[in-house]
């Protein structure tokens, strides 16, 4: 089976980092596991890493689609093992990097997604809650969901968006590796250093141009969709970027943008651990420890 390093954790944790380090030791490749990052005109917001940061480590899965197309877990998939075949015969070891824990899992326990079964009475209950109420549940349970418009506001395929999910996130004991050999690093720390690092990563993406990059893609999917389309893809791309188009609509003032910008990445890094915690193959390891990159080189050299 094909070896795949596996780098995931929280929001702002260090996962790049590591990972270009580790690539460069092991004759690696980067792919990246970040459901907002394959957007092309999304870089200061979705954290996406620069070219000069690559460090001339190959990079797979960013700028792969126009903001106005529509993307999801299963073409998520398909296009992972095709890199990850063409990895194999270039003899590069792939590192599957990022914090969508959906997407990760697709990959190393190859969930067969088109195959989850209908379940009455979830349907049953879901049928009692409105489009918002349904809209918020789905946001709950993936929020960084991408659905087309018309499924977006469709009862019916936001109860199937609901159900996929619902099935996918169940907590698991193990799961068999069918197709690929996994190694899980996972980076951790306490959620007050967490939430220090995210309130410098939000402020240095404000002052990097964040606001100016929300507001230039509004003005392109404005152009591309309908305005009620065009606003709903913007939210889907969520997180500060909600906070961000009510401070342009001046909703909000500058410093309520920021402390909701924080917090909610700050939730969304919350949820993230709370999926990698039902995920009992992870090699944990503290960010900040000074001997990362030793320990975890050497658990590479182990497993490889």
């Amino acid at each position: 089976m094909q070896s795949i390093i596996t780098i995931l954790g929280p929001t702002a944790i260090g996962k790049s980092k590591l990972s270009i380090k580790l690539a460069q030791k092991f004759s690696g490749a980067i792919i990246s596991a970040d459901s907002r990052q394959i957007y092309k005109n999304f870089d200061i917001g979705s954290g996406k890493i620069t070219i000069n940061e690559m460090q001339k480590v190959p990079h797979y899965m960013l700028d792969i689609k126009e903001l106005w197309e529509d993307y999801n877990v299963a073409v998520f998939q398909k296009e992972v093992k095709s890199i990850l075949q063409e990895l194999k015969t270039k003899q590069k070891l792939p590192f599957l990097v990022g914090g969508t824990g959906l997407y990760i899992e697709s990959i190393i326990y190859d969930y067969q997604l088109s195959n989850i079964p209908i379940q009455n009475q979830l349907r049953q209950k879901l049928s009692q809650l409105n489009k918002l109420e349904l809209q918020n549940k789905l946001l709950s349970l993936n929020p960084q969901i991408n659905l087309n418009q018309s499924d977006w506001n469709n009862p019916i395929r936001l109860i199937r968006a609901i159900e996929k999910n619902t099935f996918e996130t169940k907590p698991i004991n193990t799961k068999p590796f069918t197709i690929y050999k996994p190694l899980l690093i996972g980076l951790k720390s306490d959620l007050s250093d967490i939430k220090d690092k995210i309130t410098t990563r939000v402020e240095e993406r404000l002052a990097q141009g964040a606001i100016e990059e929300v507001a230039k893609i509004r003005l392109i999917l404005n152009e591309r969709l309908p305005l009620n389309t065009a606003q709903s893809k913007v939210q889907q791309l969520g997180l500060g970027t909600i906070a961000i188009c009510d401070y342009l609509d001046k909703k909000i003032d500058y410093e309520t943008m920021k402390n909701k910008y924080i917090q909610s990445e700050y939730q969304y890094a919350r949820r993230q651990m709370t999926w990698f915690h039902r995920m009992p193959e992870i090699h944990w390891f503290e960010a900040n420890d000074k001997e990362l990159l030793t320990k975890t080189s050497q658990l590479i050299y182990d497993f490889l």
